[in-house]
């Protein structure tokens, strides 16, 4: 059975989901953060909750952070909204190519800049930076001039399908909300901040393990999960330095072959055997970490069949990797009785 912490993570949850919501469509009233809060927390129609003293400040002041960052994406399209080869040239600190076509979408909390292939791979080459995994590509913060947008801009390539394109916009937009808005900082210790990557990566994803109708959209959904899969394994094995250890073995035979004395090659089988040994506690922990996301994914698709991705959002980036996959089942029944709990009452 849950208990009164889960029911408190799933009421934030459901509260900040409802937040982002909002924010999401152009609006013409703007309501202080407080009576906007008040509104959502206590609709009209629909579940109402209760908030506690502190709960209620946090919430305000991500209400307040999200006014700001609109005012700050408004500041900026008002001002290159129909110059977007300066606005480029502004926040890379070099023009576009000569025949370059530059697309912006100008969204409430993200910017994305969209690339033809050739531009990309011409961008890459110049700023000496190769692509990301998983289907879409963000700029770092050391990349973009324009210092008050810095964590709000992203880059990914022109999809034949606007479907597809809409899908990696609305990815880094998830990372533009937690990294920006909500102001989350990475932890220092190394394993920690693995488990956090690949909450990061799971959140932005989250979308693509809901069942859809429409196959072309079932299909862009299947791409990403695999990509998602592949930049995991690949996280995993550059904090276990997996390859590097690979690597060393095969120097170390090649070694071996072209060594004459007998001296020298006993040293060398001798240290053949520890790197073996080595290589197989790597990959024994990189099975233990990819079966653990595994784990995760699993109860995550079975979430998403009760409750909307920007819920079970929170849920995630707010419990530890490890205790994961117990923890969102117990939360979709706190989230079961919370909204029975209303039904029966109204």
């Amino acid at each position: 059975m849950y208990n009164q912490r889960t029911r408190a993570l799933v009421k934030r949850a459901i509260i900040e989901a409802r937040i982002r919501k909002w924010f999401n469509k152009p609006r013409k009233k703007q309501p202080s953060p407080s009576i906007l809060l008040t509104k959502l927390v206590k609709p009209k129609k629909g579940l109402q909750l209760s908030l506690s003293r502190e709960e209620r400040i946090d919430f305000v002041r991500l209400i307040k952070k999200m006014y700001r960052t609109r005012k700050l994406i408004r500041k900026y399209r008002e001002k290159y909204s129909r110059r977007p080869k300066l606005f480029y040239k502004k926040v890379f600190g070099f023009p576009p190519r000569k025949f370059q076509e530059v697309n912006v979408i100008w969204n409430t909390s993200h910017i994305h800049l969209i690339f033809d292939k050739n531009d990309l791979i011409a961008f890459w080459k110049k700023v000496k930076w190769g692509p990301g995994s998983g289907g879409y590509y963000s700029v770092g913060d050391r990349d973009i001039k324009i210092k008050d947008l810095r964590g709000l801009i992203s880059f990914g390539r022109r999809e034949y399908y606007s479907i597809e394109t809409r899908d990696i916009v609305r990815h880094e937009s998830i990372h533009s909300f937690e990294d920006f808005v909500k102001g989350k900082k990475p932890p220092f210790d190394k394993k920690r901040f693995l488990f956090y990557r690949i909450k990061c990566e799971m959140n932005a994803s989250l979308k693509n393990f809901k069942e859809s109708k429409k196959r072309r959209k079932r299909k862009i959904n299947e791409w990403a999960r695999l990509g998602l899969g592949v930049e995991i394994r690949e996280e995993i094995e550059e904090y276990l330095s997996y390859n590097e250890t690979v690597k060393r073995i095969r120097n170390v035979k090649s070694k071996i072959k072209k060594s004459k004395s007998k001296r020298e090659k006993k040293r060398l089988r001798e240290r053949l055997n520890k790197l073996k040994q080595r290589l197989e506690l790597k990959k024994k922990k990189k099975s233990l970490f990819f079966s653990l996301y595994r784990k995760n994914i699993n109860q995550v698709k079975k979430a998403l069949v009760v409750m909307s991705t920007d819920v079970l959002q929170r849920i995630i980036y707010e419990t530890p990797f490890e205790r994961l996959y117990k923890k969102i089942p117990d939360s979709v029944k706190a989230f079961k009785r919370i909204r029975y709990e209303w039904y029966r009452n109204n």
